[in-house]
C-alpha cells in the first residue's frame, strides 16, 4: 500500500514538471554588436574588442527576474553568439535593455576566455532604454531566440596610437642650387669663376705701373732715324760707337766678309 501511494506522488510530480516545461536551454541573441581588437600606446599592445559601455539584458517572469547577463560585444563575426538559458516551455517573457553608466576598462588580448572579466567589472546605474515582449513556444528553439536592442551608446573602443612622427621635407638634403651666371652688357652670359677671374686680372693691371718710356699705344717705339732699314751687316753697332768717340776695333766675324782689315 505503501509502494502505491509512492509511485502514484512520483508520477504526479512528473506530470507537473512536464507541464511547466523541461530544463532550461542556451538560447542565442542576435544582432550583438561586433568590437574589433585594438592597439594602444606607444608599444601597440593589442586589446580586446569591446563596447565602451557594456549592456545588461534581463529577463523577467511577471516581477520576477530569471536571468540576466551583461553583453560587451563580439570581437569578429566569427565569434560565437552570446547566450541565455530560457526554459522550454510556452510561456512570455518580459525582456528589459540597460546601459552601464561606466565604461569597461580594456582587457589585454592575451586573457584568458574563462577569466571572470564580468565579475571584476562594476555596471553602476544601468539605465533601461527598452523593453521588449519574448513569447516561447514548447519545441519551437527559434521562439526563444533573442534579438539585441541598439543601445544610445554604440561605441566600441579603438586605437590610441601616439601621432606619427612628421615625415623630412622633401628639399632638406638637397644641396643648393649653383649661382645664376652674371649678365655681360651684350645680353650673354658669363661664367661666375670666369668673371671673378678676369676682375682680378683687370685689378691687378690697373694697380701696376706703367712704364714711362713706353708708348701709349702697346707697340714698339719707331727708330730715331725715321724708319731707315736696320744694315745688312747683321745689326752690328757702328765704328764710331754711336756717339762721335773713338773707333772700336772690330770683332770677330763682324762687318763685310769681303772688307780688307784697316792697315794692309
Amino acid at each position: 500500500m505503501n509502494v502505491r501511494l509512492g509511485a502514484r506522488a512520483l508520477a504526479l510530480l512528473l506530470l507537473s514538471s512536464a507541464a511547466c516545461g523541461g530544463p532550461p536551454t542556451p538560447s542565442p541573441i542576435e544582432g550583438e554588436p561586433i568590437c574589433a581588437d585594438f592597439e594602444v600606446g606607444a608599444t601597440r599592445a593589442p586589446m580586446r574588442g569591446s563596447l565602451r559601455f557594456p549592456v545588461t539584458l534581463t529577463v523577467r517572469d511577471g516581477k520576477d527576474p530569471i536571468t540576466r547577463t551583461t553583453l560587451t560585444g563580439r570581437r569578429s563575426k566569427d565569434d560565437p553568439a552570446s547566450r541565455i538559458l530560457l526554459g522550454d516551455e510556452d510561456a512570455e517573457y518580459e525582456i528589459e535593455w540597460a546601459q552601464c553608466e561606466n565604461e569597461r576598462a580594456p582587457r589585454a588580448r592575451t586573457l584568458a576566455r574563462d577569466t571572470k572579466d564580468t565579475a571584476e567589472y562594476a555596471c553602476g546605474n544601468a539605465a533601461v532604454y527598452k523593453t521588449d515582449k519574448l513569447v516561447t513556444r514548447k519545441g519551437d528553439a527559434a521562439s526563444r531566440t533573442v534579438r539585441f536592442a541598439a543601445p544610445p551608446k554604440p561605441e566600441c573602443w579603438e586605437s590610441e596610437l601616439p601621432p606619427a612622427a612628421p615625415a623630412p621635407s622633401p628639399d632638406a638634403g638637397a644641396e643648393p642650387a649653383p649661382a645664376e651666371p652674371a649678365a655681360t652688357a651684350d645680353g650673354g652670359a658669363v661664367d661666375a669663376g670666369a668673371a671673378g677671374a678676369v676682375d682680378a686680372g683687370a685689378a691687378g693691371a690697373a694697380a701696376a705701373p706703367v712704364d714711362a718710356g713706353a708708348p701709349r699705344d702697346g707697340g714698339a717705339a719707331p727708330p730715331r732715324d725715321g724708319g731707315a732699314a736696320p744694315p745688312r751687316d747683321g745689326g752690328a753697332p757702328p765704328r764710331d760707337g754711336g756717339a762721335g768717340g773713338a773707333a772700336q776695333p772690330p770683332r770677330a766675324g763682324a762687318g763685310d766678309a769681303g772688307a780688307p782689315p784697316q792697315g794692309s
